[in-house]
């Protein structure tokens, strides 16, 4: 199910919670209809201690540490997609079989 911006625009302030397997993997998608991000914004929004918000009221680490779990912790990929004025999609994806790790 692909959500267009037309639908989108049409419900104000929403947001939509998509999951789904394809190849092997479990996806989520998370996508609102909000602002959106610029180009640049998305682009530092996984990197450690980057916030939009005032000195004080954030610390940049959610989006990190998301990104640590999923990529690190689990060998998956995560997906910022955002257009301002449209809104902003986030994506994971997980393998459905992990591989093992041994400890040495």
């Amino acid at each position: 199910m692909e959500l267009g911006v037309k639908q989108l625009s049409v419900i104000p302030k929403s947001i939509f919670i998509l999951n789904f397997t394809h190849q092997e993997q479990v996806a989520i998608c998370i996508k609102d209809n909000g602002k959106g991000m610029s180009e640049g914004v998305a682009y530092k929004v996984f990197a450690p201690f980057f916030t939009t918000k005032p000195v004080g009221k954030g610390t940049g680490l959610g989006l990190s540490t998301c990104y640590q779990i999923v990529v690190e912790q689990h060998c998956g990929k995560i997906y910022c997609y955002s257009q301002v004025g449209k809104g902003t999609e986030f994506r994971i994806e997980i393998p459905v079989k992990q591989a093992k790790i041994q400890a040495i």
